[in-house]
């Protein structure tokens, strides 16, 4: 009887690593998905600026060369914001943020399950694991996945989400008794 929980809690093991590295990676591509909504907005910014004083420029100095410095920007600006009209970044981000916060309470419960197997019959970790797959399962129908590139730096990145020894304790401010 006991192989068999471990059998489970290996198993539980195997499937919060999984989670864990979705999790990563979800933050990954939020934080990635801000870079390029900052840098397209930082573009079309510096686009219309840059039309606006060419035909400013052209009006007020007689130069008839700044409007087409007006006009060409002016159509790149154009070109990038029909470009952006297909993608919907900020929708994008919330949903990856929404999917790494329902995981998050996935690996909470995986840790708390693993911690408890020792006191669990062999049916109720059975329940528990099979219980958290149908969460993980449903999680992973309901958001956008991951990518290769997000998951490969969930990966490189995965010992700064883990303590030394002694670091979790002293993060945890515990008043002592005087």
């Amino acid at each position: 009887m006991q192989d068999m929980k471990e059998v489970i809690k290996t198993h539980m093991i195997e499937a919060a690593g999984n989670v864990i590295y979705t999790y990563n990676a979800h933050w990954n591509i939020v934080n990635r998905l801000k870079k390029q909504n900052k840098t397209i907005k930082v573009v079309q910014i510096i686009l219309t600026a840059l039309s606006t004083s060419g035909f400013l420029g052209a009006i007020l100095s007689g130069i008839s060369q700044l409007s087409w410095v007006g006009g060409l920007t002016s159509a790149i600006a154009l070109g990038l914001n029909l470009y952006t009209l297909n993608f919907n970044i900020e929708d994008d981000i919330c949903k990856h943020t929404d999917a790494a916060n329902a995981l998050w309470e996935v690996r909470e419960a995986y840790k708390a399950a693993i911690t408890d197997i020792e006191l669990l019959s062999i049916e109720e970790a059975r329940s528990r694991r099979d219980e958290m797959t149908k969460i993980v399962s449903h999680i992973n129908k309901s958001y956008p996945g991951t990518d290769e590139k997000s998951f490969s730096k969930a990966q490189k990145e995965m010992d700064k989400y883990q303590f030394k020894p002694g670091e979790a304790e002293s993060l945890l401010v515990i008043e002592r008794g005087k």
